[in-house]
Parts: structure tokens; sequence; C-alpha cells
């Protein structure tokens, strides 16, 4: 009985790691033109002056919702090239996803409430900045 309970709870393990998570990315321009923070950001332009980095200008790109699945990777326009994120196999507190925007490769984890930001290269005047927000 106990090697049934213990195949079981493997089972529910194993069900809970394959499931997909929903992912809310979004594509900012940050720069120094003219003062402009777009709606929502505000948040990530204080975080980012916390951190010594400093632009006056934070617009959103585009934004949307992915559902990651493990090992299997997703793609997400930027512009002039594409970022691929991949939801990591395996059990983990929480959800940890793998970022490729060439060269930039890395792994984060996504904690709940929380938002992940990654730099994706140079744009026009400014820094492409990719946000990683975990979806309840």
């Amino acid at each position: 009985m106990t090697a049934l309970a213990g195949l079981a709870s493997l089972g529910v393990a194993a069900m809970l790691a394959a499931a997909p998570v929903k992912v809310d990315v979004q594509v900012v321009q940050a720069s120094n033109g003219p003062a402009h923070v777009d709606p929502g950001l505000e948040k990530m332009r204080q975080g980012f002056e916390k951190a010594g980095l400093r632009f006056s200008s934070y617009k959103r790109l585009s934004e949307q919702t992915l559902s990651l699945a493990p090992g299997k990777p997703a793609d997400v326009a930027l512009p002039d090239k594409t970022a691929t994120l991949t939801l990591q196999p395996g059990e983990h507190p929480r959800p940890q996803v793998a970022v490729s925007v060439p060269p930039l490769k890395t792994t984060v984890e996504l904690g709940a409430g929380a938002s992940a930001f990654l730099q994706a290269g140079p744009h026009e005047s400014g820094q492409l900045v990719l946000v990683l927000t975990a979806k309840k």
C-alpha cells in the first residue's frame, strides 16, 4: 500500500510538472527620449531607477500571454529578431523559463506577483526589455 501511495504521489508531481504555465510577455523600449511612461510601466521605471538604470521613456511595443508547456519553445517577435522562451521541465517550486535572445541565453525563475526584466538588446535610441510575469 505504501508503494501504491508513492506511485500516486509521483503521478501527481509529474502532472504538476507537466502543467502549462501562462506567462505575460511585454516588449518595452526604454530610452532617454522625451519623458513618457506607458500605463502599467511605472513600477518598472521605479525598479530600474533603484537599480541605477535611468531612462526617461518607457514604451510598451507589444504584450501577449503565452501558455508554455515544459520543454516546448515559444517564440516572441521583437523588432528585427526573435526571443525564444522554454518552460524548464522538472519539479520546481516556481516556474523556471529559459530565455534566448541571441547572444543572451539565461534562465529566470518567475515568482508569484513578481516580474523578471531582461535586456534584449539595443533598439533605435534605447534598449529593448522583455518583461515576464507568471499569471495565475
